[in-house]
């Protein structure tokens, strides 16, 4: 965590801004002021599988915040993303089965960037109700999940 950095004239600025560029991903969220923390939970440029994020550019952006609950037993269903969306377990934890590809299991406290465009399932790990923040970055008047027809378990 940095310390509050005021920076009062421009050469000041410039060394703030030149120790601030040096300092690692993990330290980067300053803080507001002496009560105020910001810790960073999710830097990445890709989803969970390496694809390289793209925001869409095909009409106005628009960002959907949801708040998702799977009780013990449930699964999404298969679906798939067609922009970048972002997840943060609030509680339980969820094994998301990517179609052809691994399991990937993510607990609480745990925050990631969904698979876009590959076919996938989560479904709750044992007991707890999975309890989940997620974010789609999208276009105004477009689905950002499509949902597929079920299939079967890879």
């Amino acid at each position: 965590m940095l310390p509050f950095v005021r920076c009062r004239s421009l050469l000041a600025l410039a060394a703030c801004a030149a120790a601030l560029a040096t300092v690692s991903a993990r330290e980067t969220a300053a803080e507001y002021n002496q009560a105020v923390r910001a810790t960073t939970i999710l830097r990445t440029s890709t989803d969970v599988a390496g694809t390289p994020l793209a925001y869409p550019t095909d009409g106005a952006a628009e960002v959907s915040g949801l708040l998702v609950e799977l009780p013990p037993g449930a699964e999404t269903g298969w679906h798939k993303h067609t922009v970048p969306c972002f997840a943060y377990i609030l509680a339980g934890e969820i094994a998301v089965t990517q179609k052809d590809g691994p399991t990937r299991t993510f607990h609480t406290g745990d925050a990631f960037a969904e698979l876009v465009n590959i076919e996938h399932n989560g479904r709750t790990v044992g007991a707890e109700t999975v309890r989940l923040v997620f974010f789609a970055t999208g276009t105004k008047g477009q689905p950002f999940t499509v949902k597929n027809p079920p299939t079967t378990k890879p």
